[in-house]
């Protein structure tokens, strides 16, 4: 779980949501697409972490159950965290990097008023139930807890397979994208569903900047493949030059779907970067 100073940093900010992933019932945020009217809408049930401010204390009375009011320019939208479970994320701290950012935008979408939910993405997928409020952020936190990165994933494939029963919506993929089949036409598959997507890239220290020389036999993590280099001036300079392509490769895609774009290097402090990382992204906003 994250810590409780950084939590109340999050407090500060807030998911930078497009207008297209705003469902149809109730929320605390504003649509834009509706202008700035404060024209009574609607009730919802209260839920815990909920703004006080808005319960409606007649219905109260009337009920003895808690309700908010809502009105014409909000709109509730649900965040799906996609996260990547392989086991290539178990590699130098990658996992446990992933894990703090789902939490991360997890916890801002459920105390900005939306709702959250995480699916895990491996050989066997695995869905949490939809949370709201922020109350049930520690939830998620134990769900993610009881999750480990274990076998085999073709990221296309599973990005079109995953449902969406929410309707439109926002979906935040968190991977190292190092995919066999790509990763193209799965974040085309998450458009064609209504889904705003953000890509979410986590690399180890090594895999950005790898430091070792000399022969070397490398395994694969997922498939136990093996491949035997000579690690020189020359493999690393055609290493770069790969990196570079790839990490392009990403960018291009963020850019064609209109994603948000994080990476973030496993080797750093979740929480001394994270903050940064979000707003310069343009995936939260103060």
């Amino acid at each position: 779980m994250l810590s409780e100073g950084f939590l109340r940093r999050l407090d500060a900010l807030s998911l930078a949501l497009m207008d297209a992933a705003r469902g149809a019932s109730g929320g605390a945020r504003r649509s834009k697409l509706l202008g700035t009217s404060a024209e009574f809408s609607d009730f919802r049930e209260y839920a815990p972490g909920d703004d006080i401010r808005r319960i409606d204390w007649n219905a109260y009375a009337r009920f003895d159950r808690l309700f908010l009011k809502l009105f014409t320019e909000e709109r509730e939208t649900t965040l799906t965290v996609l996260l990547d479970a392989s086991r290539s994320m178990a590699l130098e701290g990658k996992w446990e990097m992933a894990v703090k950012l789902a939490e991360a935008l997890v916890y801002l979408a459920l105390s900005g008023g939306d709702r959250a939910r995480i699916v895990l993405l491996s050989e066997i997928p695995r869905e949490s139930a939809s949370w709201s409020g922020r109350a049930a952020y520690p939830r998620a936190s134990a769900f993610l807890a009881g999750a480990s990165p274990e076998g085999k994933l073709l990221l296309n494939q599973a990005l079109s397979r995953v449902p969406f029963p929410g309707g439109k919506g926002i979906a935040a993929v968190i991977s190292d994208y190092l995919s066999e089949d790509g990763f193209d036409t799965g974040f085309a598959a998450l458009k064609f569903r209504g889904q705003a997507p953000m890509i979410a890239q986590v690399l180890s220290g090594q895999e950005l900047d790898p430091g070792f020389e000399g022969a070397f036999r490398l395994i694969d993590s997922e498939d136990g493949r093996e491949v035997r280099i000579q690690a020189g001036a020359a493999a690393f300079q055609a290493y770069a030059r790969a990196l570079e392509a790839f990490l392009a490769e990403v960018s291009k895609t963020a850019s064609k779907y209109a994603a948000p774009r994080v990476l973030i290097s496993a080797s750093g402090d979740f929480e001394q970067t994270a903050l940064r990382v979000l707003m310069q992204s343009g995936v939260a906003v103060p």
